[in-house]
């Protein structure tokens, strides 16, 4: 019978024997740790670079919101100006409709 669903297959090791003047498996299996633990100088590069993007693509952002709420506050401000210019309106309306 074949593998069932669910079920997978697992790669045996394979184990070296030691030989005098060659370096066992545990010593290559922490030098590849080392060299695992630090990223390739040219991946680091790359890395760098998209930080440097990214923070440049940020700053421009925050700046468009910005000023993005400068100009919203300044039309708050417009429509505060003609909500008291309505009223002032409704106010003269009002009184010279009580000459009539």
């Amino acid at each position: 019978m074949g593998n069932k669903a669910g079920r997978r297959r697992r790669r045996r090791t394979r184990r070296f024997n030691f030989q005098a003047g060659k370096p066992s498996a545990s010593k290559q299996q922490s030098c590849w740790k080392e060299a695992a633990a630090a990223p390739p100088q040219g991946r680091l590069k790359r890395m760098e670079t998209e930080l440097a993007k990214m923070k440049a693509e940020m700053r421009d952002s925050a700046e468009s919101l910005m000023a993005g709420k400068v100009e919203a506050d300044q039309a708050e401000a417009k429509l505060q100006v003609l909500k008291l210019k309505l009223l002032a309106v409704k106010e003269i309306d009002a009184f010279l409709m009580g000459f009539l």
